[in-house]
């Protein structure tokens, strides 16, 4: 028997640029954990590489050629298409507390 490959697919819209992006695969997010919170820079730049297909050099120049919330936008899309954050409406909808 054959085991589907099938990652989720989004786009978001930076500096009038669509960005299209996938999932991470279970085996890319359990990854992540490697990195801690000492890591953060090199965390991101694994999401931005396992999420659009680009490349280490071209994550870290995103991330240098964008304010934070831009970088940010794109990051935190790919980690909540991954399953690995709540879906931004349903981070608002939380409850408080």
């Amino acid at each position: 028997m054959s085991l589907p490959s099938v990652l989720a697919r989004d786009s978001v819209e930076i500096g009038g640029v669509k960005v299209e992006f996938r999932a991470m695969s279970r085996t890319e997010a359990f990854k992540m954990q490697s990195f801690g919170l000492k890591r953060a820079d090199e965390a991101e730049v694994y999401v931005l590489t396992c999420g659009t297909g680009c490349t280490k050099v071209e994550a870290e120049a995103f991330r240098a050629g964008n304010t934070l919330d831009d970088a940010g936008l794109l990051i935190d899309a790919i980690l909540a298409l991954s399953g690995l954050t709540p879906e931004p409406d349903e981070e608002a909808n939380a409850p408080k507390g």
